[in-house]
């Protein structure tokens, strides 16, 4: 198993498909708080520690009655906010103005140390102590470690005693930017199908042959890993792998003709499936490959309504799942939470089958369920999520005040440390046992 080629194409499902889904959510909560007027402090791709800030807005901030300026690069320690005691150290420009080069938190707000005071080094540098007064830093666009996540650092999330902080926006305000992220990726998986079937939908397939298996009825017959299965006995093959082991298992033990294409040459090879382990046995691993002729695009008012019949088919099949689980159509393996490296593994698997068939739907598709999914997970009612902050809201407009902010940031807290050793747990469980074989995606 080539490990680096592996972890090469992992890398490609991540930049252009997970990252673009996780995008597409943050954005949402982005553009509704700018909306808002809620003070974003950060736009990260990725979870923390950071790695690096890419680019960031110059902003403005005052200790006591001295103004600083911000530059576009410098990063801010994370709680601040009005009232907060700090020392700053700055240069002082030749237009007269001070340009902030470090500032530190000297306590919490409210602390006796709101002294201001303002003394010049010996180096140039300035150092300049108070509460803040002004706070508006700019926003750093940062890229972070851990590559499966982002986040919108807003100011005060649960805290209302900055006006520009979330927590102090009217109800409607926050539950807006609370649901523009799920909304987005809903909204995202619609058009990606959409593009889908409208860029072309393979409505036969055909068979590639993977691998043969040595002394089988296969092997005797001549089929070769890359051949194509058009036919078999005249029979179109046009449902790929499903419609072959069908006609395997319903041979009898009779002799198969195969209709193969191979490296563009028609051929005709008969094949005789034998009985192993209680089963008519031909001795392939198979690929769904598309019929060229059968690639169909539809116009747009058509894909929109495919488009739409398939999350309709989807949220029907999660309102049954129990159903389906009990009665054994839908293994506990196929419908088991996975983390981001499964999620990313069968989107590297469509983007290959999307670049090896020159079709896009595969990764479209994938793409769409993955960011439906994403949106709806984001929904449920759970703290650290989008959905919990939201039934925060919900319970302060029923109870006519809100739960107190500590209160509130606790249990967010510690939602997100069980969501983050979930998902510690499901990373693990996805290296151990991957939804994909890691050994599928060596193409």
């Amino acid at each position: 198993m080539d490990t680096l080629n592996i972890a090469l194409w992992f890398a490609a499902g991540l930049i252009f498909l997970l990252g673009p889904i996780i995008l597409v959510h943050e954005l949402g909560h982005f553009l509704a708080a700018r909306r808002a007027g809620v003070r974003v402090e950060e736009f990260g791709l990725g979870l923390p520690p950071r790695l690096l800030t890419l680019w960031g807005e110059p902003g403005i901030i005052a200790v006591g009655n001295v103004q600083l300026n911000v530059p576009r690069r410098l990063t801010l320690p994370a709680g601040l906010g009005l009232g907060m005691p700090v020392e700053a150290i700055a240069l002082r420009e030749t237009d007269g103005s001070y340009r902030l080069v470090r500032l530190r938190p000297l306590g919490e707000k409210g602390s006796t140390n709101r002294e201001q005071s303002l003394q010049e080094r010996p180096d140039g540098r300035y150092v300049i102590r108070g509460p803040i007064t002004i706070y508006e830093p700019g926003i750093r666009y940062t890229l972070n470690w851990l590559p499966f996540g982002g986040f919108v650092r807003m100011t005060g999330e649960e805290n209302p005693s900055d006006p520009r902080s979330l927590a102090a926006q009217p109800k409607r305000w926050r539950l807006a930017v609370m649901l523009a992220g799920p909304a987005m990726n809903l909204l995202a998986a619609l058009l990606l199908l959409v593009a889908g079937y409208a860029t072309g939908y393979p409505e036969q397939m055909h068979v590639m042959v993977e691998r043969v298996e040595p002394g089988t009825a296969a092997e005797e017959a001549g089929l070769l890993p890359g051949d194509q299965i058009l036919a078999i006995n005249g029979e179109k093959i046009v449902e790929g792998p499903i419609q072959i082991r069908e006609i395997i298992l319903d041979s009898a033990g009779q002799p198969l003709v195969l209709e193969v294409v191979r490296d563009g040459e028609p051929l005709r090879l008969t094949a005789t499936p034998r009985f192993v382990e209680g089963r008519w046995f031909l001795g392939i691993a198979m690929e769904a490959w598309p019929n060229p002729e059968s690639v169909h695009r539809y116009p747009l008012p058509q894909a929109v309504r495919m488009a739409g019949q398939d999350i309709y088919r989807v949220l029907d099949t999660l309102v049954h799942l129990p159903t389906l689980l009990s009665q054994g159509e839908i293994s506990a393996q196929e419908a088991r939470p996975t983390s981001a490296v499964g999620i990313n593994s069968i989107l590297t698997l469509a983007l290959q089958q999307s670049l090896e068939w020159r079709v896009a739907f595969p990764a479209l598709e994938m793409a769409a369920l993955v960011s439906f999914f994403l949106g709806l997970t984001n929904l449920l009612p759970l703290p650290a999520l989008d959905g919990g902050r939201v039934l925060f809201v919900l319970i302060e407009a029923i109870r006519g005040r809100r739960i107190r902010p500590e209160v509130e940031a606790l249990v967010h807290q510690v939602g997100m440390f069980v969501l983050l050793a979930l998902m510690l747990f499901f990373v693990v469980q996805d290296i151990v046992n991957p939804v994909v074989a890691w050994s599928l995606l060596n193409r």
